[in-house]
This record gives C-alpha cells, structure tokens and sequence, in this order.
C-alpha cells in the first residue's frame, strides 16, 4: 500500500482526537473548513454529514472528519462555513471551452447546421484568438462551479466542405498559431483543472498527422511536470467524420502507444444515423474499445451497440443540456447503467448550452430519464449528482485526484448556500442541493484550497482584459466576414 493510500485509511478509521498523530505540521495546512454540511460523495464515508476539513499546503485535503476540529488542528486561514453546503465541484466531462464566445450562433439548428453556421467565425480564428477564448470560457466554468473540464480543443485546421458526413477532405491547412498550446496555458491561467484533449485532422500522411499529435503530447507532459492544473492529454476522437478506416486505427495505436483516453463525438445527431452505426465497426476492428475509450453523445444506437460497449467495459459521457438544445435525441442512460456502461456528464459546448448550469444540466438530465421511463426512480438525485462529479472523475480515470471530498484529492469544492435565495426547510441535504440550488446559491468557489470565484466575481483573472481582448478579436473577425459577403 501506498504511503498516501495508508494515511487516507488511517484518517478514516481513528477517532478525531487522534488526528494529530498523523497530520502534517500546522504550518502545512492552508485552510480550514468547519461548521459545514458537507457533501461528499465518497463511496466510502457518509455521503452527507456536518464536519470540517484540511487543506494541506499541496492543495490537497490533509484531514476531514464529522463534527468539530480539535483545538490541535489549525491552519493559516479558516472558512466557517456557518451551515452552508460544502460540495466537490462539478466535473465537466465533455466541453468545448473555445466555443464560449459565439453563444447565440445557429440557434435554432441541428448539429449540423449549427457547425454550418459557426464555421465562417472559426475558421477567421487566430492561435491568439483560441487563448483569450478559451479563457472567457474557462472563466464562466469556474464562476458556475465547474472546477475541473475535459476540454476538446481546436486545432486550427481548415478544410474544405465535402458532401455527405464525411464533411473533412482528406487534408487540411493550419491557420496561424500555436493553438493547441495556447489552448493548454489559457486553461492554466484561468485556473481550471482540466483534462487536454486533442484531435487529429488531417494535415498530412498519417506519420505527419501523429507527430503533430505527438508534439503537443510533449508540450503538455513537460507544462504539466510543474503545473497540477493539468491532469493529462486525450485524444478527441473523429472517426464520425472520417472519410476512412485510418481514423481508427491511428486513434487506437496512439491510445496503446501512449496510454491515453480518447473521447469520441459518436451516435449524437438524428440526421444521417446509418452512416454514424456503420462507423462503430472501425473502431472495433481497430481494437479501440476498453477503458480508454469514451463515446460522446451515445444517442442513436443499437441493442447490439450497446451490449459491445458495455462487455468491453468502454465509457459514455451525457449531456442532458446540449441534446435538447440541440434536438439531437435522448440518451437512455437509465438503461445503459444497468447494461454497466460507466456514464459521465458534460457541459458541452458553451454556445449550445448557452448557460455553462450544472445545477440546470442535472435536472434536466434527471428529468428527462424519469419522464422516458415514466419512473420517479430512474434516475435518483443521489445518482445525479454522482454522475457529474465522481462518476465523471471516473471515466476519465482521474479519480485519484477529483470527484469528491476525501482525503488525498485535491480541494476543489463550492460554498453554495440554501438560505440565499431561501430555499425553505432541508428535508434532505441531497434533495435540496440537487432539485432546489442553483447558480443563484452558489457563494465560493475552490480550486486546490485557493478561492477562485466569490459570488459572480472572479478572483482568478481580471476579467476586464479577457473582455476587452474578446470583443476586439470578434469585432474583426465579423468585419472581415462582412467584407468577404458584399
């Protein structure tokens, strides 16, 4: 047993007065939370309970208990809670963080006229561009509760428009960057914990494709040895899109290669669905599926599909908001849980959930299924919440760090506060956060025991500049596309 793993049991089993035996140093720990209904979403211990924690000066959480800290338990700063909620933030599981600054775009469209209508503004995008837009959308992550993100990022490649869903010609031309790289730093000084995933478009044979992947590959491994904000790399999957079988294979030997995740935007849209289940065979026969691999959307399948999924033990990640927004369908999650899919939740794309919610995302999600199967217990508010935080931690296999409250992850956690906007009596600590509290309730925010967000305030960046620099950047490139329709 690890020397983490043994201090993590150590905390849970002796009593509170013994705590002292095996903390660090008081001068280690940053924070103290006490007087806090906590929620911790721990397999292990009480999911709900009124307690305290310690941060140690890692950012991490050094000691956590029900009720008081002893009077040997001390910290450089102290949050009293005084009875509010005490949560692990949300985990986004699929997100498109560039995308936040072309809300409003393509609104009443499907997925495909929605790309359709925000490729003449993408494709105008600079490197420099790409940072200050996926900081303003890293930023509203955070100041909504969303602590940590997988990102899909842009990779700066244009291509010309094909007929049928293979909507990529085999090659495509980099704009002016860097991008994927400045995609990792925006993240970074925002100061959201993310997960870095890249595609891989065409630019070239497939060795050229893969070393540019394996450049950024580089990049993010050397950013990350001193930067704990970034967890790993991914690979965004495009086999849905993809004019041949290639796609696969590649995405499968860079996964075995390099042990990476690969999520992929797969089954989503009503339109064109027995091209997309045709597709699902090359990444079998490419030997993709398994553990690392998650499916994005995993809306128009089959019974077949379905079973294939869940015996390879591969993943699903939902997004409740994004599939009616964008009427793509919905997901029976209900039954793919019981077939034994792991399932994720993802605040998508920012321009297609228009509100970055997870308290939105949840109901929505919640409701959705238990109106599917006619059931109130389809989908628990206990499952609910899980599911968009440990158990998106889960498919990401970055659960070791994120996800809930225990001992050893990271403090990454929000302050949300019933009685502001009253929310009436608590019946069940649960049931109120999930069906009653919303944006409205949410006080702090945390991030490795750092407070990032204190109301609609952001503490981490002055959000004056990212405006500024937003504003400038699209207000050229609407110029531009004005000049190029006369």
């Amino acid at each position: 047993m690890s020397s983490l793993s043994l201090r993590r049991c150590l905390l849970r089993v002796l009593p509170i007065l013994a705590l002292s035996s095996v903390l660090s140093s008081p001068a280690a720990a940053t924070l103290l939370v006490k007087n806090a209904q906590l929620i911790t979403v721990d397999p292990v211990q009480p999911v709900t309970m009124s307690g305290w924690f310690l941060v140690g000066d890692d950012g991490r959480i050094a000691a956590l208990a029900a009720g008081q800290p002893g009077d040997e338990v001390s910290a450089d700063e102290v949050l009293d809670a005084a009875g509010r909620i005490v949560a692990p933030g949300f985990i986004s599981a699929h997100s498109h963080l560039y995308m936040s600054p072309v809300r409003g775009v393509g609104f009443d469209s499907t997925l495909y006229g929605w790309g359709r209508a925000l490729g003449p503004i993408l494709r105008r995008t600079t490197g420099d561009d790409i940072y200050w837009f996926t900081l303003h959308g890293s930023l509203d992550f955070l100041r909504n509760g969303i602590t940590t993100a997988y990102d899909f990022t842009n990779s700066g490649v244009n291509y010309t428009p094909a007929v049928g869903l293979n909507e990529k010609v085999p090659y495509g031309v980099p704009r002016e960057g860097p991008f994927e790289e400045n995609q990792i730093r925006a993240k970074a000084d925002a100061g959201l914990r993310f997960v870095n995933s890249v595609g891989l478009p065409r630019v070239g044979a497939p060795a050229e494709t893969r070393a540019r992947y394996e450049n950024v590959l580089t990049f993010f491994n050397a950013f990350a040895r001193d930067e704990p904000l970034a967890l790993k790399m991914a690979i965004s999957g495009g086999v849905q899109r993809a004019p041949d079988i290639g796609a696969a294979h590649l995405e499968a030997a860079l996964m075995h290669d390099h042990g990476l995740i690969n999520q992929s935007h797969f089954l989503e849209s009503p339109e064109r669905v027995a091209e997309q289940q045709a597709k699902f065979a090359w990444y079998e026969e490419a030997g993709a599926l398994g553990p690392q691999m998650i499916f994005g959307h995993f809306i128009q399948v089959t019974d077949a599909i379905v079973a294939k999924v869940a015996a390879t033990d591969s993943r699903m990640c939902w997004q409740p908001t994004s599939n009616g927004r964008l009427a793509s369908g919905i997901p029976d999650v209900t039954a793919y849980r019981a077939a034994g899919i792991k399932v994720g939740i993802g605040l998508d794309d920012q321009s297609c959930t228009d509100i970055s919610d997870p308290f939105q995302n949840m109901r929505i999600g919640m409701y959705t299924m238990r109106a599917l199967h006619s059931d109130a217990a389809a989908m628990p508010v206990g499952d609910m919440l899980f599911l968009h935080t440990l158990g998106s931690a889960q498919i990401l296999d970055i659960d070791a760090d994120v996800g809930s409250l225990e001992v050893g992850k990271f403090a990454d956690f929000l302050v949300v506060d019933p009685r502001a906007p009253d929310t009436g009596p608590i019946h069940n600590l649960l049931a109120t956060y999930v069906l009653a509290c919303g944006l409205r309730n949410l006080d702090l925010v945390y991030v490795g025991g750092r407070r990032v967000a204190a109301g609609t305030t952001m503490l981490s960046y002055d959000e004056s500049i990212v405006r500024h620099e937003v504003d400038t950047r699209m207000a050229r490139i609407k110029a531009d596309i004005a000049v190029s329709e006369r």
